[in-house]
């Protein structure tokens, strides 16, 4: 039954719409009426009903103030306005509030039967749409997301689509985060969780710290993934350190509390929602990076060597595919992708042979551009194009990509290795020059060579030979040793000006090192 309520100061109209209408044998059960508009409020606040019938000129409340409050405290209720006075303004003023209809008095009772049928046949169905809306949100949001991160949408379609879909991405920046567990393969758990319930825990896990430590968006993606949009309000950097706060406090719950491991790749920062696409690449790039430098860590684009470019993010799926392996110098990975391509091509037995030179050139131009400073080592591309134009089967053609791939991988490793090198060169020299600095840790030297903490452990351990804090220890204590040697300075000095503030902690790491106290070697140096 759907209930109505009626509000006139006549009490005449009153009685005669209740009297004159059958309104339960209709549906309908009548719940009240009131004869001015401030009653008429509390009636429809302790009665709530599904239909409002009420007069425009009313006292205290007339029916458009009583209509404005109806339409924000109860947006589902439904009202029919009803007035003496045929009056275009009225009329205007009652569509405007967004009412129902607007009937003429005296009011005949069979039409304001009908209208009242088409009111609620007009709600019902209101209702059942947002419902569907509702239940279907979920689905809604996930298909926005994945076309977001996919470049699939214009920046007016992301404004209208996250206000519809109450996304919240108004933001200074933008980066995206990247997490996939290591292996959901392990048997203990498969047997404790199975491979969605562990999927479903990392996502409660960010969805926890995000909301915890910022501000954005959690969600599944592709290939066992899970997907954080961070939005921050500072400047790119500050908002690329922020995401790797957020990704490592991720990776260390999910090792506590969850007792497995994820890795997490960073994209770049960007100012536009309509970037984040780029940022996305960017962090599928670094978590590419893992089968390099390992699992259950946090890395960043940066990582990578190679920033991803703008150009890349409409290119079919397999040649971007190639060309990030190959700029992550992952030969095998690359020569495994290519025969991939190059079986497939053969069995469909339907790619001429004109069509296949063009697929050649294709790839080819893809990772010239891709790599254009690493190319620039490499033959002429016109000299590799005519080559491939003379070849007469895709054998000869995907031999040919071969090569170019062999060819560019070892130039990025070598690149890679290089730039690693100077790396470690330059975070050598900073330590040398604030060996003293009290509490000197690998995220100052990491800030200052600007790549991560994590990565920076990684290859300055692969140069040379050492950990971090080891090679630190070692250069204070050969410092302290040439300290207390050339000079008359006391322990307690010595120590200061190699970074330790606490003499006695100073005394048992040199004994440790030198197998004598500091007074000692410098007797013997005496």
């Amino acid at each position: 039954m759907y209930k109505v309520a009626i509000i006139d100061d006549e009490v005449i109209i009153i009685r005669g719409l209740s009297k004159n209408i059958d309104w339960q044998g209709n549906g309908f059960e009548l719940v009240g009426s009131a004869s001015d508009g401030e009653e008429g409020l509390k009636l429809i606040a302790e009665q709530r009903p599904h239909l409002i019938i009420t007069d425009i000129r009313m006292p205290f409340v007339d029916g458009f103030e009583l209509t404005e409050q109806v339409v924000r405290n109860y947006p589902d209720t439904k009202i029919i306005m009803l007035t003496s006075y045929d009056d275009f303004e009225f009329a205007k003023r009652a569509l405007q509030l967004k009412v129902f209809d607007y009937l003429l008095k005296p009011v005949d009772s069979d039409k304001l039967l009908e209208t009242a049928k088409r009111a609620m046949k007009e709600r019902e169905y209101e209702c059942t749409m947002k419902q569907k809306v509702v239940e279907g949100m979920p689905l809604l949001k996930q298909r926005f997301l994945e076309k977001l991160i996919d470049g699939k949408l214009t920046p007016k379609e992301i404004g209208s689509g996250s206000d519809f879909l109450d996304l919240q991405l108004a933001a200074s920046h933008y980066a995206v985060i990247l997490l996939k567990a290591d292996d959901y393969s392990y048997p203990e758990y498969q047997n404790r969780f199975g491979k969605e319930v562990l999927k479903y825990c990392v996502l409660n896990v960010s969805e926890e710290t995000l909301a915890n430590l910022g501000r954005g968006l959690v969600f599944n993606s592709f290939e066992d993934e899970v997907v954080l949009i961070v939005c921050t309000e500072g400047g790119q950097e500050e908002a690329e350190q922020h995401a790797y706060e957020i990704a490592e406090t991720i990776r260390g719950n999910v090792e506590k509390f969850l007792k497995t491991t994820v890795t997490a790749g960073i994209g770049s920062a960007y100012g536009q929602a309509a970037e984040i696409a780029f940022s996305y690449q960017g962090a599928r790039s670094a978590l590419e990076f893992r089968h390099i430098v390992g699992t259950n860590r946090v890395l960043t684009v940066a990582d990578t060597g190679d920033a991803p470019h703008k150009e890349s993010v409409e290119l079919n799926v397999l040649e971007k595919e190639l060309a990030v392996k190959v700029k992550l110098g992952l030969e095998g990975e690359a020569l495994a992708l290519l025969s991939s391509m190059e079986q497939a091509i053969i069995k469909s037995h339907t790619v001429s042979l004109s069509r296949m030179r063009l697929i050649g050139v294709e790839i080819t131009v893809l990772l010239y551009k891709e790599l254009e400073e690493q190319a620039k080592q490499l033959d002429d591309f016109y000299a590799v194009y005519t080559k491939q134009q003379q070849m007469q089967t895709v054998y000869e053609i995907f031999a040919s990509i071969r090569q170019l791939v062999i060819e560019l991988v070892t130039i990025v490793n070598d690149q890679r290795d290089h730039q690693m090198k100077k790396v470690i060169h330059r975070a050598v020299a900073y330590m040398e020059l604030h060996y003293d600095q009290e509490g000197l840790s690998l995220q100052d030297v990491s800030s200052v060579v600007h790549i991560s903490p994590t990565y920076l452990s990684i290859i300055f351990k692969k140069e040379k030979n050492i950990n971090f804090s080891d090679f630190l220890y070692q250069l204070r204590m050969n410092k302290a040793m040439e300290l207390l040697r050339m000079s008359d300075l006391k322990s307690y000095e010595v120590a200061e000006k190699v970074g330790y503030r606490n003499p006695q902690y100073f005394s048992v790491c040199f004994k440790k090192y030198t197998g004598i106290s500091p007074s000692e070697f410098k007797q013997v140096k005496s």
